[in-house]
């Protein structure tokens, strides 16, 4: 086997294998009917690869008069946000464009926003105790009380005043489900059985299926294509530095 050198510097063969490991792994779950032999070599390549790169930044960093006193980590860090700093952001058509082309990405399906007091069933509380404890919950419902209040009070999901969020159907059970996304917003469920236990629902809020509005996602956009901007000028700047570079490979020395 031989040693992988870049300017001088020998790259550590551990390191290698090292990522040539996890690239393989990453590989092998992707593509799991490629075959073997070809996979392990393009793992090798990729990570050969990476660490010469990686090597020809941490070089460069080192070499920069204005961050050579810091350590090696972050004085890497900061040199890429140095040579990527010119990168202007996207403009609104570049933002625009993306969006439109898309739209895909923007959908969201029909969507409740619901908070909710529970009392499990389970190996602690038999189907009498639990349905005890959620009637007492109803009672005080329905006697004007708060349902954030009582979920707080009374619920084995007791914190945030049950808030359950935004989600889509599927990511509850089934049951839930059911209930919930026939509710209006404001309205407050009956008693009810899913899998779990007892449950008592509220509805804050809905929202129907469709394309998310171009302003909601805007800012999401434009740190996507910002980043993308950053990771070219990034490359292009280590395909400099690799042109300049002295990368060789020597063949290991036996001990002995």
């Amino acid at each position: 086997m031989s040693n992988l050198i870049v300017n001088g510097e020998t790259i550590d063969p551990g390191r290698i294998r090292e990522e040539t490991s996890a690239i393989l792994q990453l590989l092998t779950d992707q593509m799991p009917g490629e075959d073997p032999l070809a996979r392990q070599l393009r793992a090798r390549e990729w990570a050969e690869e990476n660490l010469i790169e990686n090597a020809l930044l941490q070089q460069a960093a080192s070499n920069d008069p204005v961050l050579g006193s810091l350590e090696a980590p972050l004085r890497r860090e900061k040199f890429i946000e140095r040579i990527t700093a010119h990168v202007a952001p996207p403009r609104r058509a570049e933002i625009v464009s993306f969006y439109r082309a898309n739209q895909k990405k923007f959908f969201l399906p029909e969507m409740v926003h619901a908070a909710h007091i529970v009392r499990n069933v389970d190996e602690q509380n038999d189907e009498s105790v639990a349905r005890a404890a959620i009637e007492r919950a109803a009672a005080e419902l329905a006697r004007g009380r708060d349902f954030g209040e009582i979920a707080d009070e009374l619920s084995d999901c007791a914190g945030d005043g049950g808030d359950l969020g935004f989600f889509p159907r599927g990511q509850m059970v089934e049951a839930f489900d059911a209930i919930v996304f026939r509710l209006s917003t404001g309205q407050v469920s009956g008693i009810f059985r899913t899998e779990f236990g007892f449950h008592i629902a509220k509805v804050l809020g809905k929202r129907s299926e469709g394309i998310q509005p171009f302003e909601s996602v805007r800012g999401d956009i434009e740190r996507h294509l910002l980043t993308e901007k950053r990771q070219a000028a990034l490359e292009r700047f280590v395909d400099d530095l690799r042109a300049k570079a002295n990368i060789r490979r020597a063949r290991e020395r036996a001990d002995g």
